[in-house]
């Protein structure tokens, strides 16, 4: 028998490297939104999570350590418009816990809703006859302006990525007034696509945002 055995001191607390609502969207249009979390730990094997600022828990003291996930969907604590707070601590093993980490996201329930018909083709290039992707857009209410720009992802927002230009030939890639239901024809030639992506061949997200005539919003 041993007269011996190794204990570990761990007194480092984890350390939240990622914490985002819906991929860091700005604006949502529905109060259950979806969290990605991430510590700079490589195991997380016995660790928990404490999250406030939604439905239940609406401060730190009212909410309970739970099982840490790197994704969990959770519904704002009000479905009234509005900018929302999210907060959250992390865990380990032997209880040292994270700072809190916070992200904020806009309820708006009223925001334009963007269609788009699906485009003609998924690939240009800059040669004539196969240099052009067309597709149609329509929106549910009545917009005051539209751009079509290029998106860092599907979650992006307004404020996001880089409008695309019609200075190649492209058409409708921006707009004023357009009334609820009615389609309109984008075009987007290769050569404007070329500049707002810096000139690399790749795969790019190209996204419509609509700005709501009566309230000034834009979709998300």
């Amino acid at each position: 028998m041993a007269n011996y055995f190794q204990l570990i001191l761990d007194t480092l607390a984890p350390v939240i490297s990622t914490f985002t609502i819906n991929g860091g969207a700005s604006v949502t249009t529905s109060s259950t939104v979806s969290l990605s979390i991430a510590v700079s730990d490589a195991s997380t094997t016995g660790y928990t999570m404490k999250i406030w600022g939604i439905s239940g828990a609406a401060d730190e003291a009212s909410a309970s350590w739970e099982s840490f996930a790197t994704t969990k969907s959770v519904t704002l604590p009000s479905s009234t418009d509005g900018s929302y707070t999210i907060s959250i601590k992390v865990r380990d093993d032997v209880y040292n816990e994270s700072s809190a980490s916070t992200a904020t996201i806009t309820l708006s329930t009223s925001l334009p809703t963007i269609t788009i018909t699906a485009p003609d083709v998924t690939k240009i290039s800059e040669v004539s006859g196969k240099n052009i992707c067309s597709f149609s857009f329509t929106s549910n209410v009545a917009l005051k302006a539209w751009k079509v720009k290029l998106v860092p992802q599907t979650s992006s927002g307004e404020g996001d990525g880089t409008q695309i230009l019609a200075t190649g030939g492209s058409t409708n890639m921006t707009g004023t007034t357009l009334a609820a239901s009615t389609s309109i024809t984008c075009k987007i030639y290769g050569s404007d696509l070329k500049v707002a992506c810096g000139g690399s061949d790749g795969t790019y997200v190209i996204k419509v945002f609509g700005q709501d005539a009566e309230n000034d919003l834009w979709s998300a």
